[in-house]
């Protein structure tokens, strides 16, 4: 009962906080992590040079490669319906989506790691895989594996998330994470951290 209190309680918060602010990317140098917020889920994207070559077998060459953690039944259907999102808070099998990216998605967070916090992020994602890795389903560029853990409300997409952060050595608790608004306020106030510009809209 407690623990689902504490749940509840995070929710709340994530709902009532500020939209997360970072000032525009510019030039920069150095190792990055790109953080990308897709409303309700959330997903790390490293540089391939930066990944165990199983990580990005069969994906076509990228300048990104992102990584994401969800429900499998979810993650699996291409256009999610009403079935898959009224099971959606249950707990069930996991999975691990890799996504090749020809280019940064605009939009997302750019957050600067030292080469070391860097190594361990992609240590901590090799982790997050079931051993093999074990291939789920491949389709273009992007590839499923099952997770070595399963998903449930004490452990989201964004909890995940949140622990790759705080892997890498930045400054982001997975304590009480549920939502994506609970990474991106910690992250996008981060030392350094920047976003890209969003695609103009069309007129």
């Amino acid at each position: 009962m407690r623990r689902r209190l504490l749940l509840l309680g995070g929710l709340a918060l994530a709902g009532c906080a500020a939209l997360p602010e970072a000032p525009e990317c510019g030039a920069a140098e150095g190792p990055r992590i790109w953080l990308l917020d897709a409303d309700w889920h959330t997903e790390i994207g490293l540089p391939p040079a930066a990944l165990p070559p199983a990580l990005t077998a069969g994906l076509p060459e990228a300048a990104l490669v992102f990584f994401g953690f969800g429900k499998r039944h979810f993650m699996l259907a291409e256009a999610p319906g009403p079935a898959e999102w009224l099971a959606g808070p249950f707990p069930g099998a996991g999975a691990m989506q890799v996504t090749a990216w020809p280019a940064p998605p605009p939009g997302a967070l750019v957050l600067p790691v030292t080469p070391e916090g860097l190594a361990a992020m992609a240590t901590a994602l090799a982790a997050s895989f079931a051993p093999g890795p074990a291939l789920i389903e491949a389709r273009p560029r992007r590839r499923f594996y099952a997770a070595a853990r399963g998903y449930s409300l004490a452990y989201t997409c964004n909890t995940w998330t949140a622990e790759m952060l705080a892997a890498a050595g930045l400054a982001v608790s997975a304590d009480a994470v549920v939502l994506a608004r609970s990474v991106t306020v910690q992250a996008a106030a981060l030392p350094g951290a920047c976003r890209l510009p969003a695609r103009p809209r069309l007129a």
